[in-house]
């Protein structure tokens, strides 16, 4: 995989905004420490730290390594210097399901648990799982897309909170399954606030 290190060399930052990127590489999203792309013609996808955060490749490729390619998260290939390569999963997010009105099921809901279950046998503790990390596949599979934070010691409670929201709100008969993105942020700035009774 050597011209993936020479790519992502070439790949350059001003914070954490990428101001240099190569062609081959196509935007897939963006989080707090990284940015993700897929190499364009292959099922290959390339997390680019930002400078500041490079020490976490290394951090969450152990952590991939442990998971072993289990199917509740994407097959790992490398992990390099700044840089991680891993299984390029087509699907949407379950905050894009959200948006467009993608029922959100219990079963979806039930393997999101199994997944972090497994982790917690491994000795992980799972951190960090919101909406934007976990992916409905398009072969309707549901996985856990980002791992970084899952060897944190404090007790995370985002998956607990939003199953507890599912539970109490989403489920209901009268509440949309197509909202709106400013009333999600809406909802996510009230969250982080602890302005909202969950």
């Amino acid at each position: 995989m050597g011209n993936i290190k020479d790519l992502v060399g070439k790949v350059q930052f001003d914070g954490d905004r990428p101001i240099v990127v190569p062609p081959e590489l196509q935007w897939i999203g963006q989080g707090r420490s990284a940015v993700v792309y897929r190499l364009q013609g292959t099922d290959l996808a390339i997390k680019i730290f930002y400078p500041d955060y490079e020490d976490l490749a290394h951090v969450e490729g152990e952590v991939y390594e442990k998971l072993n390619n289990h199917e509740f998260f994407p097959a790992f290939y490398e992990k390099g210097e700044g840089y991680l390569t891993m299984q390029y999963v087509e699907g949407i997010t379950f905050y894009d399901c959200l948006v467009n009105g993608v029922a959100i099921t219990d079963e979806m809901v039930q393997r999101v648990d199994e997944a972090l279950e497994f982790a917690c046998r491994l000795g992980f503790n799972p951190s960090d799982t919101h909406l934007k990390n976990i992916l409905l596949t398009t072969d309707g599979e549901v996985k856990v897309i980002d791992v970084v934070r899952f060897t944190q010691e404090f007790d995370c409670p985002h998956w607990r909170d939003l199953k507890k929201a599912y539970e109490t709100f989403y489920q209901r008969r009268y509440v949309p399954k197509k909202i709106p993105r400013f009333f999600i942020e809406f909802i996510i700035r009230l969250y982080r606030k602890r302005l909202l009774p969950i």
